[in-house]
């Protein structure tokens, strides 16, 4: 009798054993395509007693991605959102900036619009006494000042947006700090309670990503499989506690970001953040610089000519001025139009001396050849931004293919895993019934 009570013991636990590895295989194949999901495995062992064999028992379940691997896909991540951040900020500027040349052959760039009102000026100079020549000129002349207008707005428009899509990655950087926080303390609950943690540490991998999308992030992660959360420069961020990012509006407006009360800003270098910040503390503003460098120049140098030809003071707000707007004739004055409007060209067509702006250094140059600096310079840092991009995107392609290969569910491998569960399922229900037949008989003789 005593060793049929063994037998069925033995025969149910395998029972037991082959329904939890046939209901992980199962989940496998059911999460194959879900983004996150890593392949999960029950472990069995044989158990004893009286050194004799009783059994198996299933120990537990588990997917253990390499702590090395997981640190290389937050670290690229990190960096894949930061190249595709700037890439599209530069790019959207670029097309606002136009080109050199169109596939009519005309340009759209600001410094095609300069030509354009030499071009006038040239025509005019030739026939100054000509009133429709005069209302073209001027009109030209107000092209230049509406795209520089118009480009001083599209930058100041992303600076805005930038200065707005912090908050929002502020935001999105604290969701994903309470659900680390969150899951910490069920995979600490779980893990007290014997279970297993592996699909809430699946969970916690994603979000640990989800941050890295917004800011470089240290991890430690604990033998119970919490992890602490730090910044890039020591910052705590998750440590039994959610320690929030806060937000604070400066008086010219713009947003800084502190961590456990330091401001950290200025520390914020890549992920999300980081390239929003550089994008409105330093790159953008240095179009802004370069295009109000252009703007006041062209003021100076023609107002010397033609005084009182243009208003303002930088490119935002430079205009044709009123009286001339009401009459393109006073553009040349009342005496010696012919002259000023050669003066004019001279000016257009001359070397002129600019102050350092932005990321050009002081020289002298022709109106267009400054203007076509601006716009070079632009090309080449979207250029080198979308560069950049290709090798972070190439980085992270590589690192999630290994880690999917690694770690994730092989269909082909878990169907022949669940054919051979479910021989082993079957044999130990089989010999289950042999031991109960077996009872039975007995039951059956002894009465």
């Amino acid at each position: 009798m005593t060793s049929l009570t063994t037998s069925s013991y033995i025969a149910a636990s395998a029972l037991t054993a082959a329904q939890v590895q046939l209901s992980v295989a199962s989940s496998n194949i059911a999460n194959a395509d879900t983004e996150g999901y890593t392949a999960k495995s029950a472990s069995a062992e044989s158990q004893t007693t009286l050194g004799y064999g009783s059994g198996v028992a299933v120990t537990g379940i588990a997917s253990s991605v390499s702590r090395y691997l997981l640190d290389d896909l937050l670290t690229a991540t990190t960096n894949a959102v930061n190249t595709t951040v700037t890439a599209d900020y530069l790019d959207g500027l670029q097309q606002s900036f136009g080109s050199t040349t169109g596939e009519d052959g005309d340009g759209s760039s600001i410094s095609n619009t300069i030509a354009t009102f030499e071009s006038a000026l040239t025509e005019l100079a030739e026939t100054p006494e000509s009133e429709s020549l005069a209302s073209a000129a001027v009109s030209a002349l107000e092209d230049v000042t509406y795209q520089l207008n118009s480009l001083a707005t599209d930058v100041q428009q992303s600076i805005d947006q930038a200065d707005e899509q912090i908050a929002d990655g502020v935001m999105a950087a604290n969701e994903a700090i309470e659900t680390i926080d969150a899951l910490n303390e069920q995979i600490e609950a779980a893990s007290a309670r014997g279970d297993s943690t592996a699909d809430l540490e699946d969970q916690l991998n994603a979000s640990l990503v989800s941050l890295s999308e917004q800011l470089e992030i240290a991890t430690f992660k604990a033998d119970d499989g919490t992890v602490k959360v730090y910044t890039s420069d020591g910052q705590v961020l998750v440590d039994g506690s959610a320690h929030l990012l806060t937000t604070e509006t400066a008086a010219d407006g713009t947003t800084s970001i502190s961590a456990n009360g330091t401001d950290i800003t200025g520390d914020l270098d890549t992920g999300n953040l980081g390239a929003l910040i550089e994008l409105r503390d330093e790159t953008l503003p240095a179009y802004q610089d370069m295009l109000d460098e252009l703007a006041t120049t062209f003021i100076d140098e023609l107002n010397t000519v033609s005084a009182g030809l243009l208003n303002g003071t930088g490119a935002s707000d430079i205009a044709v001025s009123d009286t001339v707007q009401s009459d393109p004739s006073l553009m040349l004055g009342d005496t010696l139009p012919s002259e000023v409007a050669y003066e004019l060209l001279d000016v257009l067509q001359a070397s002129v001396s600019f102050d350092a702006a932005g990321d050009l250094s002081a020289d002298e140059m022709s109106f267009t050849d400054y203007a076509n600096s601006i716009l070079s310079n632009l090309v080449n840092a979207t250029t080198t931004a979308e560069t950049r991009l290709e090798l972070a995107e190439t980085e992270l392609s590589t690192i999630s293919d290994t880690i999917s290969s690694t770690y994730g569910v092989n269909v082909d491998e878990e169907l022949t895993r669940l054919s051979e569960l479910e021989q082993l399922y079957s044999i130990a229900s089989t010999l289950l019934s042999v031991v109960q037949e077996m009872f039975d008989d007995l039951l059956t003789a002894v009465q």
